[in-house]
């Protein structure tokens, strides 16, 4: 059976099932990424981290069920990377976050979306019927 993954120097496309392998499985898909693209050390890690946190949040917070899958489409373009993220969660735009020193601290005080919104900028946030589009962009 076909898993739809397709992996290149400048595009990985991936569906993750929700559980608790995703974080791992998307992590490393990154990191294989920034491998085959010959990303330096610095975006890379980034990259691991950003999609760590994303993933992470949808796991923990938006209750998704075992299973329901979670598209990410990583491609490097002209020094660019660009990280899609599609999802089945309930509605939730990074534009529109908290600041960080209102969130609680017992939770994390908003630091990984902090970090989001310092190494990456959110190209859109759509929402297509029962599905969240989200569309990154850092230096590569």
């Amino acid at each position: 059976m076909d898993s739809g993954n397709r992996v290149n120097n400048t595009q990985t496309t991936l569906c993750i099932p929700a559980g608790a392998d995703a974080v791992s499985h998307g992590v490393a898909a990154a990191r294989g990424f920034a491998l085959g693209a010959a990303l330096s050390q610095h975006p890379a890690a980034r990259l691991a981290i950003i999609v760590e946190e994303l993933l992470f949040n949808l796991i923990d917070h938006a209750g998704l069920a075992e299973g329901a899958a979670i598209e990410m489409t990583l491609v490097l373009d002209a020094g660019t990377i660009r990280l899609t993220l599609i999802d089945p969660a309930p509605p939730f735009d990074p534009r529109l976050m908290l600041a960080p020193d209102t969130l609680p601290p017992e939770r994390g005080g908003g630091a990984g979306l902090a970090m989001l919104r310092a190494w990456a900028q959110v190209e859109r946030y759509d929402r297509d019927g029962d599905r969240n589009i989200l569309v990154l962009s850092l230096p590569g």
